[in-house]
């Protein structure tokens, strides 16, 4: 298949052209997981997929208390996932992700008391009145006489949620609180091979084409085990379409581009060990391939407006740019705030 044809097919399942989906959990719930370690800068991926682009607040409040959550799942990374999804997702993906946190847990010297500490934020949670941040947790577990702060906190933090202790719960102040578990999340009851063909179907149904490879990377899971599940998986066809004559702001984490092993029909930039280079910032995308960078830049004083700043990866023409722009412009709507649209020239 052209790399066109790839990208467009990717982008019209992802619905960033032609019908968007009904609603939020229907986005996810087709994408499957929708990365989001970096909180605010994700709510525009959902809300631009999403039909009448749900704003920023309505976003939040569903991850935060409705039919979506974040959380540690398939990677070492945050993830939004539907709340009855979790639960299997788990189940497939944890064991993997604890032996990649174990060099972390070693570093900051709590690997070999691990468990004990993540029962303790369990306890700590579950007997607190309202959700707490992780601060208030390392403050309550210094209460009980251990100490635990900076990345200590957060890898054990990180193990409670991948041992189905605590889930994220509302932001306060722009930062993650944590209820109990099952306060949240439902049990799944689905077997492994089960859980397997299930994530296939869902990456697929929402990221094809894609290889093995992909696959495996995208979920946390070995190649034989991703082999074998797509094996089992008829993928739907939709609509043949192209990449070009599109133009879209991405975050740097955007599924279109972050769900892939293989980026190169992206042309994105890549730096040692495959990841996707940050320089500049998130991705614009022309026709598919990376044509600029972006970033939003919050003002330092009340009066000033929030500033997007464009930066070209190559010579761009005034269509390019205005392409470009129009795109931004949807973005800077979703911000709902003053915002000032610069260029940064190439010298």
């Amino acid at each position: 298949m052209a790399p066109d044809r790839v990208r467009g097919e990717r982008i019209r399942r992802q619905r960033l052209v032609g019908e968007p989906f009904p609603d939020l959990g229907s986005c996810v719930g087709t994408l499957g997981a929708v990365q989001f370690q970096e909180f605010e800068d994700s709510l525009w991926a959902l809300a631009r997929r999403t039909k009448d682009r749900p704003s920023r607040a309505a976003i939040a409040h569903e991850i935060a208390e409705g039919s979506l959550v974040r959380h540690h799942v398939l990677r070492p990374t945050w993830h939004v996932v539907r709340v009855e999804d979790l639960d299997w997702m788990l189940d497939l993906t944890a064991d993997r992700i604890r032996a990649q946190l174990r060099p972390q847990l070693r570093n900051v010297g709590v690997l070999e008391d691990r468990d004990r500490l993540v029962a303790l934020v369990g306890e700590v949670v579950e007997v607190a009145p309202s959700p707490l941040t992780r601060r208030e947790i390392g403050d309550a577990l210094a209460a009980r006489g251990v100490e635990l702060q900076g990345q200590a906190l957060n890898q054990v933090t990180a193990g409670a949620e991948l041992d189905k202790v605590v889930t994220t719960g509302p932001r306060r102040g722009g930062r993650d609180t944590f209820v109990p578990y099952r306060s949240r999340i439902p049990a799944s009851g689905l077997d492994r091979e089960e859980a397997l063909v299930r994530l296939a179907e869902t990456y697929l149904r929402g990221h094809a084409p894609a290889t093995v490879h992909d696959f495996a990377w995208w979920a946390g899971i070995t190649v034989t085990d991703a082999r074998w599940a797509m094996a089992q998986v008829e993928v739907d066809e939709v609509e043949p379409t192209t990449s070009d004559g599109t133009a879209f702001l991405l975050g740097l984490f955007d599924e279109l581009v972050i769900a892939y092993r293989d980026r190169s029909h992206y042309q994105a930039p890549v730096a040692r060990g495959g990841t996707i280079d940050v320089w500049g910032g998130d991705l614009v995308l022309l026709d598919g391939v990376v044509a600029a960078t972006w970033r939003t830049y919050k003002p330092r004083r009340e009066a000033e407006p929030t500033r997007v700043i464009l930066t070209p990866a190559r010579r761009l023409s005034g269509a390019d740019r205005e392409r470009i722009e129009a795109d931004a412009a949807r973005y800077i709507d979703h911000l709902d705030v003053p915002v000032e649209l610069q260029w940064k020239d190439l010298p």
